[in-house]
């Protein structure tokens, strides 16, 4: 049986040496409590212009969800009795969605684990996102609604010995994202056209892509506290914001992950827990990944990226409190070895409640000798030549009011100072509040995942429906609810988007 504080550390153990506590640590934990088997328990986890107004059954669904805020609040709370609880597979009554339809979760010694995302969502309108700066999502057509399938994860994973694991994990993804373009007539606006500048969206269509999520091979070398060497892809350990959908307590991220810093690398890592209280992750990779790019993880030059995060915990128990400073750097332009990216990141969790956490993330980034086109009406931007900067935060508190039901709130700032990360020299914000229903939790005998949020005890539970508000806001005329192929003559300073999202993890 495990107890409270047994299960803080394993918490702390499913960030690694990010949370406080080594591979090795934890091996010797689990070694301790009658199985050399980590992954026993791990859980990846991973109509038309200017109509801007939310359809009436979606007004219908944000008056239940108001409604499910008041009675939450109002009834009467339900105290909590501390227990021992039992993460034993094998514990009558404490079951895994797999158990319950009599799959097995590790066939032949591998662990089998995975996730879905569908979603229903509205647009009032769509970012203007020039194509050399990547995409901006696309969740419905401006003033209409969509339902979609999001997202099907599935990963393996093996552990042979206490010092060597691996595991590998794929997505199939549905891509629905739009980029604008610029025409003079010729596409790409070149000096010397014989019309002015304008954008367009592109017509591209939503279309299903399977690709190779995460990998990696992980030894733990008998040095000091243990120290761990991996080969692989992993997500970048900066903040508490990931790509998969699980892994976040909204539904959408914000402006700081899609384009202020790199999401995932692929290489060579290392990590070390110092002490309960210090840690260190340093790798060397291909190049700075993202979603918003769609960058692969083949090199596009010869030079390599290198990056790391220095994470401190001075209070590893109760009142959970982590903070770190990371950064990259390294050429990331195409076969151009000599022009460098950097970027500083310092993020903060305080957990000090298990009912409340309170996030944050700060990046400052650079790179030298940029070049882009010129970005033509409604936006009228110069051709980008020389050095680029820009820096952005968001702040992320959640609350659960009760077992069942949580509320997030995120502020997101993003200036980009140049138009190099956005391709608009612009200052975006953004205000989201979503509420979240952990629905998993109102079925007695489903044992709880046992994951939890990077650096946090938050769980991350078996079944998540989100109900996600998002207001972007930018000092520049960011936003175009017109139709592809079409000239932007006009757009708008503001959008406005609402997303269902269903999670479910297994």
């Amino acid at each position: 049986m495990w107890t409270r504080s047994d299960l803080i550390l394993w918490d702390r153990s499913m960030e690694g040496s990010s949370k406080g506590i080594s591979h090795s640590q934890t091996q010797i934990f689990f070694h301790q409590k009658g199985t050399d088997n980590r992954d026993e328990f791990l859980v990846k986890l991973r109509g038309r212009k200017k109509k801007n107004l939310l359809p009436p059954y979606l007004l219908g669904i944000l008056g239940i969800i108001l409604y499910v805020m008041t009675w939450s609040t109002c009834s009467p709370a339900q105290e909590s009795k501390e227990r021992e609880i039992s993460l034993s597979p094998t514990s009558p009554g404490r079951e895994t969605p797999l158990d319950l339809v009599g799959l097995p979760k590790e066939p032949v010694g591998v662990k089998v684990i995975g996730f879905i995302v569908g979603s229903l969502s509205y647009n009032s309108r769509i970012q203007i996102v020039p194509e050399f700066a990547g995409n901006a999502p696309a969740l419905a057509n401006p003033g209409a609604t969509n339902f979609s399938f999001d997202k099907f994860g599935l990963a393996l994973s093996r552990t042979f010995a206490p010092w060597l694991s691996a595991s590998g994990a794929i997505e199939v993804e549905s891509h629905r994202n739009r980029h604008a373009h610029g025409f003079n007539p010729e596409f790409g606006c070149p000096e010397g056209g014989s019309g002015p500048c304008i954008e367009r969206f592109g017509s591209e269509e939503p279309e299903i892509e399977v690709g190779l999520d995460k990998f990696n091979i992980t030894g733990i070398v008998p040095v000091g506290n243990g120290l761990s060497l991996s080969l692989g892809r992993f997500d970048v350990p900066f903040g508490i914001e990931r790509h998969d959908e699980p892994l976040l307590l909204t539904a959408t991220n914000s402006e700081v992950f899609r384009f202020g810093r790199p999401q995932k690398v692929t290489g060579f890592w290392t990590a070390y827990q110092v002490n309960p209280k210090v840690n260190f992750d340093v790798f060397l990779v291909n190049r700075w990944e993202s979603e918003t790019t769609e960058d692969d993880f083949n090199d596009n030059n010869k030079g390599k990226t290198v990056g790391g995060r220095l994470g401190f915990t001075p209070l590893p128990t109760a009142g959970l409190l982590n903070f770190g400073i990371g950064g990259t750097y390294g050429p990331e332009q195409e076969n151009n070895d000599s022009s460098k990216r950097w970027v500083v990141d310092l993020d903060a969790t305080w957990n000090p409640t298990s009912k409340f956490l309170l996030t944050g993330e700060f990046v400052f980034g650079s790179e030298s000798d940029f070049e882009a086109r010129q970005v033509g009406r409604p936006i009228f931007q110069a051709p980008i030549q020389g050095d680029v900067s820009w820096f952005g935060f968001y702040l992320l508190g959640h609350y659960d009011a009760r077992p069942w039901l949580g509320f997030s709130l995120r502020y997101g700032y993003f200036d980009d100072q140049d138009g190099a990360r956005t391709g608009i020299q612009q200052k975006l914000q953004s205000l989201t509040f979503a509420p979240i229903i952990h629905l998993s939790r109102l079925i007695p005998d489903l044992r709880p995942t046992g994951a939890t949020f990077a650096r946090t005890r938050h769980p991350i539970d078996w079944v998540d429906l989100k109900f996600e508000y998002r207001y972007n806001h930018s000092n520049r005329p960011a936003f175009s609810d017109e139709e592809p192929e079409v000239d932007i003559l006009e757009a708008d300073k503001t959008s406005h988007q609402f997303q269902f999202q269903a999670v479910v993890n297994f």
